[in-house]
């Protein structure tokens, strides 16, 4: 029944795990966490790789257009410095001439310059000019003439910045008075010594540098915008944010505060009106100006996001090779296994007559031939089965005399030796049972005879205990009378020590009271001291003031009278005071005499109290020795009922001693028939026989030393 619960237990299990399973998430797992390490390692690498040049490219566009701007201006920083370092410049704004410039020998020569250099730059160039700060007039290079009533230098930005900085410079953009153009002035002052005399200016369209930055091209789609030194925006290619200020054009703060602060940053991610950018900011020092280089993030970080797909796409390729070649390992491995599972299994319920299929040369090949072999070996063990089944059919009809005709082999050969054993085993057990039949009947016989004299000779000492019973009973009740007569001595001897001792504390506190008394007649004895000295002092006091009465004569008579009565009373109170000192005297005399007396009294008592309590302990020892001779008689009588007891247990055993006997014969018999049901070989016959008086004699040993 077990066996047929554990196939079916077999039969109903499934793999919860397998190899395909383990194998996938073994190598999987760990080779997918390593190319996602690796991805991620690669991708922060990638893209910090790529923002690191894309950041350059940026900075390198706007420090670019920044040279561009420059260059621009320096070739007209060139021509204003030029005429204003020139001769006829100077000449012109230092003569002092009633009429102004107009009235000057310079003046044609001037203009002629100043058209020459219009013409020269006429592309870009509105106006060349010099200003002439003495005399406040302006000349243009077609001719115009301004004088001070007409124009106001101090309002003039140009004119600002260059004596400020006492140098070359470039104004902000501004609108042109004639058209709606985008100007710029460049400004550069005519020196006299320390002094400045004059300006020179060249008013720049806007419109040439606006085409050029306009092909200035940031990566794809980014662009450049220009900042002159009020931060407003010249160059933007949206045209509506042109002429705007720089603040008023929604720049996130970082981006802002570089524009404003004139510095450079380098690429920068900010946002302006909701949209977010890269900027890297460059600083014009030479004109005060700033130029903006901007990329839109999407075009930044373009690059990385195709770096990141390319390394998503690679390690999703990896993972899937990876999973299909595990797959793949793990299928040519599980299959055969599989096929041998199901070899494995018909051999588990009996089943001999399989095919193992083994093909390859790796280690499933291996094992399928080992079960090919467990097979061979099965079916010669089927063979092993039947003939040890049939022998040990022919143990249990009780036939002893087999051969084994098969060679056992491998564990099986312990089968054998095994079987032999239990045959050789069983019949020199069989035959020694059968001596000792016999021997059990002859003993059998010899303890019947002798319980009934053990039983004979143990009713006799049972009435003699029961008489050493009665008499150890008498003894030990006399025993425990006797100790409780001396318990009632001690008790009585107890109470007359706790009575001394009481009466000795009584004397012990008299004693003491005496002692206070002495004590408090020895103060009183002070007191009385001071009294007779108060005594003393008031008489003297009285003579005293019975003098001084009889030196005041007839007004101190009263006086007088008074002191007799005072010195009357202290000899009374001394009398009385040397009388009471007498009676305490003699009260101090008594108390000594009874504390003396006390003390011995005292004495005596303590003497007493110790003799009593000896006697109590010499009492207390003779009630414990009555009580522990009472508890070993009672100990002896209780011996010697149990003696009673089993003197009589041994009379009833020795009976059924008998008995048993007689039943032990018949026992005897019966195995005798049972052993003569046994086919035994003829080389044991008789081979464990020993006399039969031998074993009698040993049984009767056993008996006698038993009881």
């Amino acid at each position: 029944m077990r066996k047929e619960k554990k196939s079916v237990h077999m039969e109903n299990r499934q793999v919860k795990f397998g190899i395909v399973p383990k194998l996938l998430i073994g190598i999987l797992c760990p080779v997918i966490c390593v190319l996602i390490i690796v991805g991620i390692f690669l991708g922060l690498q990638g893209s910090e790789t790529v923002d690191e040049v894309m950041s350059a490219q940026l900075d390198a566009e706007a420090e670019s257009a920044a040279k561009q701007v420059e260059a621009f201006f320096e070739r007209y920083y060139g021509i204003a410095e030029g005429l204003a370092s020139g001769q006829v410049a100077r000449n012109i704004t230092t003569q002092e001439v009633e009429g102004g410039m107009a009235a000057s020998t310079l003046y044609s020569s001037m203009l002629e310059t100043l058209r020459l250099v219009q013409q020269n730059n006429s592309e870009n160039t509105s106006y060349v000019w010099i200003a002439d700060l003495s005399s406040g007039e302006l000349l243009q290079s077609d001719g115009t003439l301004f004088s001070s009533g007409q124009i106001d230098f101090a309002t003039r930005s140009w004119y600002q910045l260059a004596t400020e900085k006492r140098g070359t410079v470039v104004t902000e953009a501004y609108a042109s008075a004639n058209s709606d153009a985008l100007m710029v002035t460049v400004a550069s002052p005519v020196f006299s010594g320390s002094q400045i005399v004059g300006v020179i200016g060249i008013d720049i369209d806007m419109d040439y540098l606006t085409q050029m930055l306009t092909g200035v091209k940031v990566g794809e789609s980014g662009y450049i915008t220009l900042y002159d030194c009020n931060h407003q925006i010249i160059f933007h290619p949206d045209s509506s944010v042109r002429n705007t200020n720089a603040e008023d054009a929604n720049y996130s703060p970082e981006i802002l505060s570089a524009i404003v602060n004139k510095e450079d940053m380098n690429a920068t991610r900010y946002v302006r009106n909701g949209t977010e950018y890269y900027g890297s900011v460059r600083n014009i020092e030479a004109l005060d100006y700033s130029v903006l280089g901007v990329m839109l993030v999407s075009e930044y970080t373009a690059h990385t996001s195709a770096i990141l797909r390319i390394l998503i796409i690679g390690m999703l390729c990896c993972a899937v090779l990876t999973s299909v070649i595990c797959v793949f390992i793990a299928l040519s491995i599980t299959k055969p296994l599989k096929r041998l599972d199901v070899t494995v299994g018909k051999l588990a319920d009996g089943e001999m007559d399989v095919t193992v299929e083994t093909r390859g040369r790796d280690e499933v090949a291996d094992l399928g031939m080992n079960v090919v072999r467990i097979v061979d070996r099965l079916k010669e063990y089927i063979l092993y089965i039947d003939e040890i089944s049939e022998v040990l059919y022919q143990i249990g009809a009780g036939n002893l005399v087999f051969e084994l005709q098969h060679e056992y082999v491998g564990e099986f050969s312990k089968v054998k030796d095994a079987l032999l054993n239990i045959r050789s085993t069983l019949t020199e057990t069989l035959t020694s049972i059968a001596q000792s039949a016999d021997q059990v009947n002859a003993g059998a016989e010899q303890i019947a005879s002798g319980a009934q004299a053990l039983a004979q000779g143990a009713t006799e000492q049972a009435s003699s205990v029961q008489e050493l019973s009665s008499a150890v009973q008498e003894l030990s009740g006399q025993a425990t009378e006797e100790a409780g007569k001396a318990v009632e001595a001690g008790n009585f001897l107890e109470q007359i020590k706790g009575e001394v001792e009481k009466s000795n504390a009584q004397m012990e506190t008299m004693r003491k009271a005496m002692e206070d008394i002495s004590v408090q007649s020895a103060a009183i004895r002070g007191i009385i001291k001071t009294i007779d000295d108060i005594a003393f002092q008031t008489n003297i006091l009285a003579l005293n003031a019975a003098v001084e009465a009889a030196r005041a004569g007839t007004a101190g008579k009263g006086f007088a009278v008074v002191a007799d009565e005072v010195r009357s009373l202290a000899g009374k109170s001394a009398e009385a005071a040397k009388k009471t000192n007498e009676l305490i005297e003699n009260s101090v005399r008594a108390v000594e005499r009874g504390e003396e007396l006390t003390k011995l009294t005292a004495d005596s008592l303590t003497i007493v109290a110790d003799g009593t309590k000896q006697v109590t302990k010499t009492i207390e020892t003779v009630a414990a020795a009555y009580r522990d001779q009472a508890d070993k008689l009672s100990e002896i009588a209780r011996g010697v009922d149990q003696i009673s007891d089993v003197v009589q247990t041994n009379s009833a055993t020795a009976e059924e001693s008998a008995a048993a006997s007689e039943e032990l014969s018949g026992q005897a018999g019966m195995m005798h028939q049972q052993i003569a049901q046994f086919k035994l070989g003829q080389d044991t016959a008789g081979a464990f026989t020993q006399p039969a008086h031998s074993e009698q004699q040993t049984a009767a040993d056993r008996f006698s030393l038993k009881y």
